[in-house]
């Protein structure tokens, strides 16, 4: 049987893995062909700058199953990022990548908590790639083929036809894991796009900063961008250290020495403020959290019920990170010892967290958790001047996240949300949420929210940013960041209309949208071109359906639906074009956690192979 992957990224690679082991086991015969024109994907090219990390900690990156494998499949154990990089990754190195064996020594003298670059996380998977080969049964055959599957007709149940610009293939069985692609333009940045072209400006569209162009970017000049995400920071280190800058430690802080190839970084979002940095980490690769509220038993209730409202398992999940967050200050204040600590969490639990707990607890009100806070710093500037607001804030964060996510009370009460994705991933998977919730406070509400304090970038980046601003090279907005079209970019906060900069230079901050309707990627195009996938809708009653942005698929099995929304045989997809129906996508694999990307990739194989065998 013949099986083609479109992807080679973590999830293809990952699919590829289950797959063989499966075909092994069951001593089945597979063709497996992965189509890419890079291996891995073009994220974890290895050719890209050093600068650009990772922001998992190596020791908790992996791609393979171990144990907590809970899907049924067949475990294959083997290292995870950080035992490679410092054991077989220096070799590996020496002749696929030399540039990156640099990287892969120091790791001998680096706690496994660090974090590496990108392109040392694309050479565990080339080598990862390579460890699929070996031992191959003469039953099975792995072939990677670089270049890119423009077409894509299914013939029959399980025949489908597949065109690259050098040769038509048949298979049996196809998985969609196209990961990230670029996206046409929106309206808006049509309208930005079009005057830099009929001006001479620079403009870049959303995209991977790898691959974006910077060169043209002037330095001396103002270059706007927009979004404070992981992409912003990925943007200001091309700019600066990746432009011969550098960071000293003076005092236990750092300062910057430009290089005099700096722009001047004006930088702005709809929020205002950059993504809250991860703690410090303090955990052992396989260590979570365990629910106290979102326990088995309140989720098998709900699901015997077959609903939960969306503000009960927000309202709980929350409750999760606040507790955690009291017994980190507690502990923190020394002011109760493990009895008396038992004594607080049990009181929390059965009180769900009531203010008059707080107050018999003698907690100061200055030290009550404010998720209000969280979500609008700006509520509580002073006098002071907006950068100098900035820098005091970003500084009060960096404090808690160098404590650790264990230690630090805020780092381990945003934890909470990492730790637990399982229980709101089972709520999503039994179709529990009322749509509208699902819509509303979730997707548009909560994915968001949760993306700025707890996918962040390492706490370093927030140090080299404080010190880019107090060098005067990054000026921070404020929230409601606007974009106008003048004699030049024109950009301000709306809550500080009065102060405004122009540029000719603006950079859009974030990576394309995931939206499924305005992929420009030529596959995704044509199968949404010839009606054979079609954008998931969620129906609503009393309003239009509202489409998530996913591929519409089966979600027990990844299944891709066809016109009549019934799944295709042997048609499959995997990954970010799931999100909308499945959540957090892009998310690595972590050891010893059961985790529910290669869950799924064990299950999309099992399933795969019981179809067409």
């Amino acid at each position: 049987m013949k099986i083609a992957i479109i992807g080679a990224g973590p999830r293809g690679l990952s699919l590829s893995e289950r797959l063989i082991a499966h075909s092994k086991q069951n001593k089945q015969a597979i063709d497996l062909l992965l189509f890419d024109p890079f291996l891995p994907g073009a994220v974890w090219r290895t050719d890209q700058s050093a600068d650009l990390l990772l922001n998992s900690v190596t020791s908790q990156v992996t791609l393979f199953t171990d144990d907590t494998l809970s899907t049924g499949g067949p475990v294959v154990k083997g290292p995870t990022l950080y035992e490679w990089a410092v054991t077989e990754g220096k070799h590996f190195a020496a002749t696929h990548a030399p540039e990156l064996v640099a990287e892969c020594t120091a790791l001998d003298s680096l706690d496994p908590n660090g974090h590496c670059s990108r392109a040392l996380y694309g050479l565990y998977q080339q080598w990862f790639y390579q460890q699929l080969l070996i031992e191959l049964p003469e039953s099975i055959t792995v072939n990677h083929l670089s270049d890119s599957v423009s077409s894509l007709i299914p013939l029959s149940k399980n025949r489908y036809q597949l065109t690259t610009a050098h040769q038509t293939f048949l298979v049996d069985a196809v998985v969609l894991a196209t990961g990230h692609s670029q996206a046409q333009l929106s309206a808006a940045e049509q309208r930005l796009a079009a005057a830099a072209e009929n001006n001479g400006w620079f403009y870049a569209p959303p995209a991977n900063a790898a691959d974006t162009d910077l060169t043209a970017v002037k330095a001396g000049e103002p270059v706007i961008l927009r979004g404070l995400g992981l992409a912003f920071y990925d943007y200001v280190t091309r700019l600066t250290s990746g432009r011969g800058g550098t960071f000293v430690k003076v005092n236990e802080s750092l300062v910057y020495q430009p290089s005099g190839e700096e722009p001047q970084i004006i930088a702005g979002s709809r929020r205002g403020v950059p993504y809250h940095p991860r703690g410090r980490n303090q955990k052992t690769p396989t260590q979570q959290r365990k629910p106290v509220f979102l326990t088995p038993e309140r989720l098998a209730a709900w699901q015997a019920a077959k609903t939960v409202a969306g503000k009960t398992l927000l309202f709980y999940l929350k409750k999760e990170a606040e507790l955690v967050y009291y017994q980190t200050l507690l502990l923190e204040k020394q002011r109760l010892d493990k009895d008396q600590l038992d004594a607080f969490t049990t009181a929390f639990v059965a009180t769900e967290g009531s203010e008059d707990l707080l107050k018999k607890w003698q907690l100061p009100k200055r030290e009550w958790w404010s998720w209000h806070q969280l979500a609008d710093p700006f509520a509580q500037k002073e006098q002071q001047s907006l950068q100098d607001f900035f820098i005091a804030l970003l500084r009060t964060q960096i404090q808690d996240a160098e404590k650790g996510n264990l230690a630090g009370p805020i780092s381990s009460a945003l934890e909470v949300f990492k730790d637990l994705r399982d229980p709101i991933r089972f709520v999503l998977d039994h179709q529990l949420m009322p749509a509208k919730d699902l819509k509303t406070l979730f997707w548009q509400s909560f994915v968001p929210f949760n993306s700025f304090l707890s996918i962040g970038p390492p706490v370093q980046r927030l140090q080299e940013l404080v010190a880019l601003m107090e060098a005067g090279v990054v000026t921070l907005l404020g929230p409601d960041m606007t974009v106008e079209i003048e004699e030049a970019y024109c950009t301000y906060s709306k809550r500080s209309p009065d102060t405004r900069y122009h540029a000719t230079q603006l950079i859009e901050a974030r990576i394309p949208s995931t939206a499924i309707r305005r992929t420009n990627n030529s596959l995704l195009r044509q199968l949404l071109n010839d009606r054979i996938i079609h954008p998931h809708r969620l129906p609503i009653p009393n309003e239009v359906p509202f489409e998530t942005g996913a591929i519409a698929i089966d979600p027990e099995t990844n299944q891709v639906l066809g016109p009549d929304e019934r799944p295709y045989t042997a048609l499959y997809c995997f990954g970010i074009p799931t999100e909308g129906i499945h959540w957090l996508t892009a998310a690595t694999a972590q050891p010893g956690t059961d985790a529910w990307n290669l869950r799924q990739a064990d299950q999309i194989a099992a399933d795969l192979l019981h179809h067409i065998f």
